[in-house]
């Protein structure tokens, strides 16, 4: 188990170093590419939901024993199961994969606002020479991928189609629900009565928030690298014993009686209060620097 133990915590650790190593990398490459690596973690859910099915199996299951008698009379037989550190397992499990897929919100939100920036940066090198507002818009918004993308190419669409701006971006508003491109709509509006160097001034203070937006993001990311990274080693170290634990049959006799599963739930909640902990304040962080 120490073997064990130490060979994947040795695995977590170079995939933590390569992953540091590609990570300035993936930020001088095109924002597109670098935001498309980030748009999803869906499959972490489902490969949590199936690795819970699969230890609350290992510790269900039932492991015919043989209890040794008296001499000359055939052993008895008894049943062994795990049923409270099984359901333990499985709520455990599902929790964590719920708060799992709540966090795809806040991806969501990542994304859009690295969409927006894009978005911005584009818009102003095409107003710069061609100020009509909707005829810029569908220009920058070529390389732009949902969901913003989509939301721009239909306000455009709308606009062409009603001749009424003000409706086009009202839709887009309402289908990118973000403080960046509120403002960028509120600069939009006037982009066909103020002046274009007013609309370029306008435009330029948008980029320097959006710029220093991202900077607060990344400083924040790299302040709790060492903290979420010790917290998956030891993460990782736990649920790899208690996999050991529930495959191994003379292992997880220890856990069988009740007095065992009592043990086994109490330091097990320990782990996963302070681990849930820790997670919810690096949450936070970067709910609060979105």
């Amino acid at each position: 188990m120490i073997l064990i133990g130490g060979g994947g915590l040795l695995a977590y650790l170079i995939y933590d170093w390569l992953q540091y190593r590609m990570r300035s990398r993936l930020r001088r490459e095109s924002k597109e590419k670098g935001v498309a690596k980030r748009v999803s973690y869906d499959w972490r859910v489902y490969f949590m939901v199936g690795f819970t099915v699969l230890l609350t199996y290992l510790f269900a299951r039932p492991i015919e024993r043989e209890i040794p008698v008296a001499r000359g009379l055939p052993p008895d037989i008894i049943i062994g199961r795990c049923l409270l550190v099984a359901g333990y397992i499985l709520l455990i499990g599902l929790i964590w994969a719920y708060r799992q897929a709540g966090k795809e919100a806040v991806s969501e939100r990542r994304l859009i606002n690295e969409q927006v920036a894009e978005l911005v940066a584009a818009f102003r090198s095409v107003f710069r020479i061609r100020p009509t507002v909707f005829s810029a818009l569908e220009e920058s918004n070529k390389k732009i991928d949902p969901p913003t993308g989509t939301a721009v190419a239909h306000a455009v669409t709308t606009f062409y189609v009603t001749a009424l701006p003000r409706r086009a971006l009202e839709e887009l508003q309402a289908r990118i629900q973000n403080a960046y491109m509120d403002q960028f709509i509120y600069i939009l509006e006037r982009g066909e009565d103020a002046k274009h160097e007013d609309i370029m001034t306008a435009l330029d203070g948008l980029l320097i928030r959006l710029r220093r937006a991202r900077e607060l993001r990344d400083q924040s990311e790299v302040n709790m690298t060492v903290v979420s990274g010790q917290t998956r080693v030891i993460q990782g170290i736990a649920i790899t014993m208690v996999l050991v634990v529930g495959i191994f049959e003379r292992l997880r006799v220890a856990y069988e009686s009740v007095p065992g599963q009592l043990v086994f739930v109490f330091f097990a909640t320990i782990g996963v209060v302070t681990s849930w902990y820790i997670d919810s304040q690096a949450q936070k962080l970067k709910e609060k620097v979105l």
